[in-house]
């Protein structure tokens, strides 16, 4: 109960701060067709995020399709959409599956810690260096799930809590997975990987990665907004379709196969570090034949 509160409650201060920053900012013009587009994207990003399958990996892979943000706006966009739809997942998923309480605070805590300064980090990024970072999370994450899919790695155990040094391990692995999430790399496939490396069951992966989701996502949010790293009009459409998509999916939410969306996020995942391998490789030949050299690595 102190876990929904607190969701609750930080997912509220994050929205009315976003709301409060688009209304006293000025306004963005988007004609009706790119709204529908990222409304789209939204609902269909959001339906795969309550698969498990992530909504980053999918939004990324709709922007890059209708060129809807700059690469250098990504990682506040796809972490302010998530505030909202994440706060409905987590509080779904905390009622249906019940999970060790030490075991949750812990790991959700790891989370928050890496979200809160992994947001300071790439607020300060340049973009080229943004774009090199996310291609690498992509492709080990790829890797991951590549492994998963082969059964070259454990797809999770009998465990449902963790404790001792594998408690330590999570907590640890977890606050890497929250400052990887500041760049635009989806949270949930990192999360299940340590999870099932640590043996545990992946029924309780579910409440675990949408609560450390949910608790993450508005702190690294907030940092991003006080940057002024966040289109807010676009990402509130993400963010209000998203909850239409998370709704719709639900009711279904175990009629799909696990293997299936697996692929399906394997695939946009090679889309989108390709896309964003080229986009890097470009931007930077014209700036070396500027004559501007930037060290993005």
């Amino acid at each position: 109960m102190i876990l929904m509160l607190l969701i609750i409650s930080l997912s509220v201060v994050c929205l009315l701060a976003m709301a409060y920053k688009f209304y006293t900012s000025p306004k963005e013009f988007l004609p009706v067709k790119q709204q529908i587009k990222l409304a789209a994207s939204g609902f269909v990003a959001f339906i795969a995020d309550t698969f498990g399958v992530g909504s980053f990996a999918v939004n990324i892979a709709f922007s890059k399709i209708f060129s809807s943000f700059h690469d250098d706006e990504l990682p506040g966009a796809v972490n302010g959409a998530q505030v909202l739809p994440g706060a409905i997942e987590s509080l779904f998923f905390m009622q249906m599956v019940s999970v060790d309480l030490t075991t949750l605070i812990v790991l959700v805590a790891g989370t928050c810690i890496g979200g809160f300064f992994g947001g300071h980090l790439i607020s300060h990024m340049h973009k080229q260096t943004i774009r090199i970072t996310m291609v690498i999370c992509f492709l080990a994450v790829i890797t991951l799930l590549l492994g998963y899919q082969f059964k070259l790695m454990p797809l999770g155990g009998e465990e449902l809590s963790l404790s001792g040094y594998k408690l330590v391990i999570g907590f640890f692995a977890l606050i890497l997975c929250g400052a990887l999430t500041c760049a635009g790399v989806g949270l949930f496939v990192m999360v299940q990987s340590v999870l099932f490396l640590l043996n545990v069951s992946p029924e309780v992966a579910f409440p675990i990665m949408t609560t450390a989701g949910a608790m993450q996502q508005p702190l690294t949010t907030m940092v991003f907004l006080k940057k002024g790293r966040i289109p807010l009009k676009k990402t509130w459409i993400l963010s209000l379709a998203g909850c239409i998509g998370v709704l719709f999916a639900l009711p279904v939410f175990n009629a799909l196969s696990g293997d299936a969306l697996r692929v399906l996020l394997i695939g946009v995942l090679i889309y989108n570090a390709a896309s964003m391998g080229l986009t890097y490789m470009r931007t930077r030949k014209a700036d070396l034949e500027a004559g501007e050299v930037i060290f993005s690595a």
